[in-house]
């Protein structure tokens, strides 16, 4: 059986009160012995009722809790198992050997064991686990080796550590936050080829120093094993629920076992795009990816990697042209598409605007850049206003890579129709109005730039007018020819 100990274990000691379940036991301020119907009253699903069984005395209890400072002796066998017992603020008094079949003892703020007897053990079954949250064992009633704590069929604990093969005394338990235990947990659940990442979450008297072993299974005869306390496992490529189990062992050979289930989930396939759009400078277009039942589209600015754009919805809308990506995310799982699908928005000229104190003349033939969007080219250094109007206007660019190629630098919606003194070098220019007070203007090459060569567009007699802001407009773009 799964459980979830140390942390979850103690939420669940501290939330029971606000989230009962049906046979869940409470005492109900009286004091007695535990065998006593009277001193408990059981949730019947809808509401507290006096019970007309002690807890464990039949099979389906679920949590027991000993609260309203109330006094609780045992000295039997509890019959039948139960889900976990919650101290606090309340006493268990041990009165005689007594034995409880659970896998959690919880000691919340005010809670308190305490073994009124000599030669009292209290017996707990194998993996159980004591945890210390606030209250305490008494130690000094007074102390001796003959009041144990047996769990499994090992004594764990006696009062003070006496008795010949006795590993840890009261003190320990309750210096330490409990019995030896562990709690594992996961960074699940995944997608298909994410890393798992496993965590041991030792705890208890004897867990420093402890070792550590895991092993696991899953669908297709996976196996899985490591020493480590928090193992990772990156070799994990079908769907399906994965059982990942750790043991933990003491210097004193004193072990405990926990299982997690992670469950794994299988990635989505890409969008179908809705086709690439060409729009108007200076109206957006509406870019639009379709995806299955249960998922979403998250918009990227490249093919992998890259901006996130807008998160959560089939459209994108922009003015901007280029090359945007869709990936398609299951809004369940979270699990994306294993690859992105692109598509283009493209810009045309849709009048013809004529303007003598424009320096170069808008060509309604030209509506963009014609090559491909690429990375492979770079910005050295742009001025074109931000450093003062005495600057005049400066482009430098540089092949980022080894080999050669023929590109258009496209320096889009920027405020002035021209650019004194302009100096082409290795460049052909086309000026766009986009009619909305900004133009564009598409530089293309008139030879391949070499690898990792620089390459620069120059005015002279001062910044264009307006004067623009330079590289944080974000309006360069690079295409490969």
């Amino acid at each position: 059986m799964v459980r979830f100990l140390l942390p979850l274990f103690l939420l669940l000691s501290l939330f029971q009160l606000s989230a009962q379940s049906v046979n869940d036991y409470r005492t109900n301020g009286l004091d007695g012995n535990w065998t006593n119907v009277a001193i408990w009253e059981v949730f019947n699903g809808t509401t507290w009722v006096p019970a007309t069984n002690y807890p464990g005395q039949v099979a389906g209890t679920n949590d027991i809790s000993i609260i309203g400072n109330s006094e609780v002796t045992i000295n039997s066998t509890i019959p039948n198992s139960f889900n976990s017992l919650s101290i606090g603020p309340g006493t268990m008094f041990v009165d005689a050997d007594s034995s409880l079949d659970t896998p959690l003892i919880t000691l919340n703020t005010g809670g308190i064991a305490e073994w009124t007897s000599n030669n009292t053990d209290l017996a707990l079954p194998a993996n159980a686990s004591i945890v210390i949250n606030g209250g305490n064992l008494v130690e000094d009633s007074p102390c001796n080796a003959t009041k144990t704590i047996t769990i499994g069929t090992s004594v764990f604990a006696s009062c003070n550590g006496g008795g010949g093969g006795v590993d840890y005394d009261f003190g320990d338990i309750n210096n330490n936050g409990g019995t030896l235990n562990v709690s594992p947990t996961s960074n699940g659940p995944l997608c298909v080829g994410q890393t798992l990442n496993l965590f041991a979450n030792p705890g208890g008297a004897g867990s420093s120093g402890a070792t550590f072993s895991w092993s696991g299974t899953g669908p297709g005869g996976y196996s899985f094993s490591s020493t480590l306390q928090d193992p990772t496992e990156s070799s994990i490529t079908a769907i399906g629920t994965y059982t990942y189990t750790v043991t933990i062992t003491d210097s004193f050979s004193n072990s405990i076992s926990e299982s997690i289930d992670v469950v794994v989930n299988g990635a989505p396939n890409p969008p179908v795009s809705g086709g690439n759009q060409t729009v108007c400078f200076g109206i957006s277009g509406t870019l639009t990816a379709t995806v299955g039942a249960g998922e979403t589209v998250d918009w990227y600015n490249a093919a992998t990697g890259g901006t996130l754009l807008l998160a959560g919805n089939t459209s994108y809308s922009t003015s901007v042209a280029g090359s945007y990506y869709a990936e398609t995310r299951n809004t369940t799982s979270g699990c994306v598409s294993t690859s992105r699908v692109g598509v283009i928005l493209s810009n045309k000229s849709c009048t013809v605007i004529t303007n003598r104190r424009i320096t170069y003349r808008v060509n309604p033939g030209v509506t963009g850049p014609t090559g491909t969007p690429t990375t492979d080219m770079v910005i050295n250094f742009f001025d074109d206003g931000q450093n003062g109007s005495g600057n005049p206007f400066q482009l430098q660019v540089r092949n980022a890579t080894s080999v050669g190629f023929n590109y258009q630098i496209w320096l889009q919606n920027v405020p002035y129709a021209s650019i004194p003194g302009l100096t082409l070098g290795d460049h052909t220019v086309n000026t766009i109005n986009n009619g909305n007070g900004t133009f564009s203007y598409l530089f293309t090459s008139t030879s391949p730039i070499s690898a990792f060569a620089s390459r620069a567009i120059t005015g002279s007699g001062g910044a264009p007018s307006p004067l623009g802001i330079g590289a944080a407009c974000g309006c360069v773009s690079f295409f490969k020819l």
